[in-house]
């Protein structure tokens, strides 16, 4: 039997509408199940949308807005004004050494308050005094030598009395040899003699003179001495005394800038201290600010300042305006006085200030205060003065 050979032939590409009836007469039960619930729930949602009924309209309303009033009293009254200053104090020191000694030991720390007149820092003694001792010997010496020129400014007077008395003798006795001489009775040899002694006393007489003339020069030149002992005596305890590096006056220590066993020379910083009393708030004044605060100020009044120090508040007033402007300032600087009760800030801090209002500039009485919440621009673009437009205020 002959054997048969089959042979392909390229089948002819099915259109897409037939493909795709092909796939449907193909796929299971299950896929058709799925197929038509899809299907109702997608005309099920549309009807739904369609024939819902709509909600009532509610007409439009604006939200109530709470309004607060409060009535405006008409015065006379000064604007507020906010400012950052500085802390600042007219007596700060840097004390130094005036001697040269070795630190001895170190009596306050950095931080500390003192007291007038405290001991800061002790410096050896040990040259100082033996300077002293010097002093004091070579005063006593002096003193010692104008007692004696004294006592022999006396004794010349005494001498000079008794040379008087022997020259007038000797005037005498030259007389009467002269009258001998003349009778003829003594030799001319013994005239010689009684005249050189005559002489002689006569010398004697000048030198004691003079003596007794120049004992005031002489014990002036001994008093100088005397006083310029003292003197060295004083120079010499101020030396002594400037081992002990005082407070000059009651405030707190900033720095010690020295260590026991270090050698310091004069003119060497060793501590700094300044006063915690006299503080005082250096603030930038606008120029828009500065003639009302000076007629305030000629007129007797302290605009009153609330400082504000961060964890610490304290109550100031303006004590007075700064004539000169200071290079790249466009403003005036002022002086704030802390009141008497405030704690001491640090100095050298930054301090916030707000002036508050009060009868301080002759404005005229229509002008009345709000409150901040008035303040249509109140907010982070407030103005520095809190002052605004109300949109509610009632006069009277």
């Amino acid at each position: 039997m002959p054997e048969q050979t089959q042979t392909s032939t390229p089948s002819t590409p099915l259109p897409a509408r037939a493909r795709i009836a092909a796939r449907l007469r193909r796929a299971k039960p299950r896929t058709w199940a799925l197929l038509g619930i899809g299907l109702a729930t997608l005309l099920a949602s549309t009807g739904l949308i369609a024939f819902a009924p709509e909600p009532a309209r509610r007409p439009a309303t604006a939200a109530a807005v709470p309004v607060a009033s409060e009535l405006a009293t008409l015065g006379t009254f000064s604007p507020e004004l906010h400012l950052y200053g500085r802390v600042e104090t007219p007596h700060a020191a840097s004390l130094t050494a005036l001697v040269s000694a070795t630190v001895a030991s170190l009596q306050a720390r950095a931080g500390e308050r003192v007291a007038a007149g405290d001991v800061l820092v002790q410096l050896d003694e040990t040259d100082a005094r033996l300077l002293l001792r010097r002093r004091e010997a070579e005063l006593a010496q002096a003193q010692a030598d104008l007692e004696e020129m004294r006592l022999a400014g006396e004794e010349d007077r005494e001498v000079l009395v008794h040379q008087q008395q022997l020259h007038a003798l000797a005037l005498d006795k030259v007389a009467r040899h002269r009258q001998l001489r003349a009778q003829g009775t003594i030799a001319k040899e013994t005239l010689n003699a009684v005249l050189q002694e005559s002489h002689a006393q006569a010398i004697a007489l000048s030198r004691q003179r003079n003596l007794v003339e120049g004992f005031e020069h002489r014990l002036a030149r001994a008093e100088a001495q005397r006083t310029r002992a003292a003197a060295a005596v004083a120079e010499a305890e101020v030396g002594l005394a400037r081992c002990l590096i005082r407070a000059p006056f009651a405030g707190r220590v900033t720095g010690i800038s020295v260590a026991p066993g270090e050698l310091v020379s004069p003119g060497r910083v060793v501590a700094e201290i300044y006063d915690d009393s006299a503080l005082e708030i250096r603030v930038q004044i606008p120029n828009t600010h500065v003639p009302t605060l000076q007629q305030a100020l000629a007129a007797g009044e302290a605009p009153a300042v609330d400082l504000d120090f961060g964890a610490q508040r304290a109550q100031g007033e303006l004590a007075r305006l700064v004539g000169a402007v200071a290079e790249g300032q466009s403003g005036v600087d002022g002086l704030v006085r802390l009141l008497a009760g405030s704690e001491p800030p640090d100095l050298g801090r930054a301090v916030a200030l707000r002036r508050r209002r009060r009868r301080t500039s002759r404005t005229p009485a229509s002008s009345a205060a709000m409150p901040r919440r008035c303040s249509r621009r109140s907010g982070a673009n407030a103005s520095p003065s809190g002052w605004g437009r109300a949109p509610r205020i009632r006069t009277p």
